[in-house]
């Protein structure tokens, strides 16, 4: 029998490949920390209220009853003896999982470059705690600036400040703006023109990723809609009720949301393989030819690009494809079959701008408006 590992937040794409096999020569088995699938592209509209967040979650064992699941943190990977030691439990004890073939899709995790009180002031978008925690600040800050007791520290309550202009960052802002100013009318005390929302973008336009013309339709609809934007600025310092920016404004606010980074996940250092940027080399079949049974694909992994000659971007469209050829291709070396190489080219890219617009490209063609919003809805 074959054990196959899969430690990643999606383990499941690839042992959903494995399960549809049945073959009784696999043992497959998914570490994850959380025991939930979470659609991470909408973790802004958990935020806003705009979705139930059983709408972005799915049950890890409910969707692979018949893949073995293990909940923890991997803590040691020994490629040697082929083993990964993950903590799990209250007391977070340790577990050793033996393995034929493992495959790493670990993800990113948040950079905050080393920046004075960013990593412990500032909040962020990675996870359903972190959607909520958003949430609940929203609405806790809106609920002590409408009291009397608090009319001078409205402005640090009623100041809010995305950092990242990228995709995160700008649904982010879109879905914050549209909250407050819809909860607004229930606050008898507070009126639109305290509140200020603050997204601030190191380059020229925001949403660089959709192109110029599609930022600058995105920052024109934001700016109309009350979003204060700066272009080709980063937050330089957070403290208590201010965030410093590079060209030495000083922002009067409490909430600081950091989209504006991610670095390779720090458990990638534990593996000695060929490395670029923190991230692992694999080839084209997505292995890792300097180590027996090791394979990576995602933000993790340096995928080749044979269309470009450079590398695939990490997107989930990207991701979600490499997951099935892995599997295709581990299953093939079991059998020796040939393996099979990955090639796929962007499908397209779209985001959610607030009240029911949104910009998109797709196959080349871009799109704004309400169909955009529609097509990514």
């Amino acid at each position: 029998m074959s054990s196959f590992l899969a430690v990643d937040s999606a383990g499941f794409t690839r042992a959903l490949e494995f399960e549809k096999r049945r073959d009784p020569r696999f043992e497959v088995t998914v570490v994850n920390r959380e025991n939930f699938f979470l659609f991470t592209p909408m973790l802004h509209e958990i935020a806003a209220s705009d979705l139930d967040l059983t709408n972005i979650v799915n049950p890890i064992r409910k969707m692979i009853r018949h893949v073995n699941f293990f909940c923890g943190d991997v803590d040691k990977i020994d490629i040697d003896k082929k083993e990964v030691v993950v903590s799990h439990g209250f007391d977070r004890h340790s577990h050793t999982l033996e393995y034929d073939h493992l495959v790493l899709a670990l993800g990113s995790v948040t950079n905050f470059f080393g920046l004075p009180g960013v990593a412990e002031r500032a909040l962020t978008m990675k996870s359903l705690g972190d959607a909520i925690q958003l949430r609940n600040r929203l609405i806790a800050h809106l609920e002590e600036a409408d009291t009397e007791c608090a009319r001078a520290e409205r402005p640090p309550l009623l100041t809010f400040v995305v950092a990242g202009g990228g995709f995160a960052g700008v649904e982010t802002i879109a879905s914050i703006n549209d909250f407050l100013r819809d909860a607004l009318p229930f606050y008898p005390n507070l009126k639109e023109e305290m509140l200020r929302i603050v997204l601030v973008h190191p380059g020229e336009y925001i949403l660089p990723e959709l192109g110029e013309k599609l930022g600058r339709y995105a920052d024109k609809k934001l700016r109309e809609r009350g979003v204060e934007i700066h272009p080709k600025t980063k937050v330089a310092a957070v403290r208590p009720n201010e965030i410093e920016l590079s060209n030495g404004e000083k922002i009067v606010s409490s909430t600081l949301v950091w989209t504006a980074g991610i670095s390779p996940n720090p458990i990638l250092d534990l593996v000695p393989c060929p490395k670029e940027r923190g991230r692992i080399k694999v080839n084209a079949n997505l292995e890792v030819e300097s180590v027996d049974g090791l394979w990576a694909l995602g933000d993790c992994a340096l995928v080749p690009d044979p269309a470009t000659g450079k590398y695939c971007p990490p997107t989930a469209q990207h991701a979600s494809r490499e997951g099935k050829v892995v599997a295709q291709n581990i299953i093939a070396s079991v059998y020796g079959a040939p393996k099979k190489p990955f090639s796929f080219k962007t499908l397209g890219a779209l985001a959610a701008i607030g009240r029911r617009t949104g910009v998109a490209r797709i196959f080349g063609v871009n799109f704004s408006g309400f169909l955009a919003w529609f097509l990514w809805r």
